[in-house]
């Protein structure tokens, strides 16, 4: 993927809303700083220090050889163009353009403004989410780090009543390519093509069954180790919520852990077809 280099300072509000990784009704995730440019060539680098991922990381970006990274920023990033290498590799396949994107990490304690939602409020520390309206990954730092802790299994909304956790490093890379399979869908033109037909959930469990595409293509390299494939599974159950009357609920549990399943034994994109036909 090209890296872009268009300016994000003073992005355009629209009443677009943001893909959140969890319903908002249930962890509220606010919209809306400093962007990184997603580029699978390169990256901007910053010398902050970070929380460390390594007691849990099995996780092998890129090669074995290659030097891994050591702080959570770097593992968003590099999580981030190691996911967007197998879409671009998918989309090429398919004879389609290659997919574009931006990233933003959010520093702890930060904010960052979105062109989606109607600039009221701005991505915080609990920031996961897609914007369609910039084609923007907002990902806080402090989100991640505590998802790969372990210290927001009492807020999740599933693992706080016993279903799943959220602990090291697949975890948040689960989130990461929950994420990108959202601009994958923008992409591919689905919001515009079902965004007024189907319930958010079907976009929601789609995003989880091509993170699961992306898992099985590490997978199939060599480059998960055991427990790998449990923290994503285990991760999709947490964040799963139980809110099925609200049209913001995102799929229970059980249906997001299916949905991860589903794109990980198959390993084929066209499986996660099946969420915006049952919509």
């Amino acid at each position: 993927m090209v890296l872009l280099t268009t300016s994000k300072e003073t992005p355009l509000k629209s009443p677009i809303r943001p893909r959140l990784l969890i319903g908002a009704a249930v962890l509220p995730l606010a919209i809306g700083a400093a962007v990184l440019q997603l580029g699978s060539a390169s990256a901007t680098e910053t010398t902050k220090e970070k929380p460390q991922p390594t007691s849990a990381q099995s996780l092998v970006i890129g090669s074995k050889d290659t030097p891994q990274p050591q702080d959570m920023e770097s593992f968003l990033t590099a999580v981030t163009k190691d996911v967007d290498t197998y879409w671009t590799k998918v989309f090429k396949d398919s004879d389609l353009p290659e997919p574009r994107a931006t990233y933003s990490w959010i520093p702890a304690g930060q904010t960052a403004a979105s062109a989606c939602g109607d600039g009221t409020s701005d991505l915080g520390d609990s920031a996961a989410a897609y914007c369609p309206g910039d084609d923007t990954i907002y990902i806080s730092e402090k989100f991640a780090t505590d998802i790969f802790d372990g210290a927001l299994n009492s807020s999740l909304p599933g693992s706080s009543q016993g279903y799943g956790k959220t602990y090291g490093d697949f975890a948040v890379a689960y989130i990461v390519a929950h994420e990108y399979g959202h601009q994958v869908q923008n992409e591919l033109g689905l919001d515009q093509r079902y965004g007024g037909s189907v319930p958010t959930m079907a976009f929601e469990l789609q995003a989880d069954c091509y993170a699961g595409n992306w898992a099985k293509s590490a997978s199939d390299q060599g480059r998960l180790e055991n427990g790998d494939e449990q923290e994503a599974l285990d991760a999709a159950l947490a964040v799963g919520d139980f809110n099925t009357q609200q049209p913001g609920h995102h799929g229970t549990p059980e249906q997001r852990e299916d949905a991860w399943k589903t794109g990980f034994d198959s390993g084929d994109p066209s499986s996660c077809d099946q969420y915006m036909q049952a919509g």
